[in-house]
């Protein structure tokens, strides 16, 4: 599992545990009031279309906004598997990593040295999310403003018991 961490390692560190999150549609959060608004615009703009047709005006002016209506309902619930698509979480004896590959933004890779004050909390639920209260430095890339956060990710709870390990010094 070390194969290619040669350069980012340190001696006598090695990988424990690789994942992704949840490649899923999340239902849930705040994508459903954009869903619900954008379904209702949408809904609108595809009534407005109709009634045009029907009146023999230009019913196709609607067609821009029923699509504007459809990325605001859909965009939020498809962006999330898009970039957990292309999101990758790593923890080894001493740190845990968060690389990202994303279109326009590039390649980062971010490390967060896992001592035992570094606070960590676990949502409890699975596929589940491990936060991290520390700030994460970059090792490729540019820094992201966010929490760093093992998010959706599947078996999070032996993830977390292996964060506590590490952070007691028993692994």
């Amino acid at each position: 599992m070390t194969e290619g961490w040669g350069d980012i390692l340190f001696p006598n560190e090695r990988v424990l545990w690789q994942g992704q999150p949840d490649l899923r549609i999340q239902w849930r959060g705040p994508a459903l009031p954009f869903a619900f608004f954008g379904l209702i615009f949408a809904g609108f703009a595809l009534f407005w279309m109709v009634m045009a047709y029907r009146s023999g005006d230009f019913w196709l002016f609607g067609l821009i906004h029923f699509v504007a209506g459809l990325l605001v309902a859909l965009g939020p619930l498809l962006i999330g598997p898009f970039i957990a698509r292309r999101t990758w979480y790593s923890l080894t004896t001493r740190r845990a990593f968060f690389a990202n590959d994303l279109p326009f933004a590039g390649k980062t890779l971010l490390a967060l040295d896992l001592r035992p004050s570094l606070g960590v909390e676990f949502d409890g639920n699975e596929p589940g999310t491990i936060l991290f209260r520390g700030r994460a430095e970059p090792i490729v890339g540019e820094r992201f403003d966010s929490t760093p956060a093992f998010a959706q990710i599947h078996d999070a709870r032996t993830v977390y018991g292996l964060i506590r390990d590490i952070q007691k010094g028993s692994v």
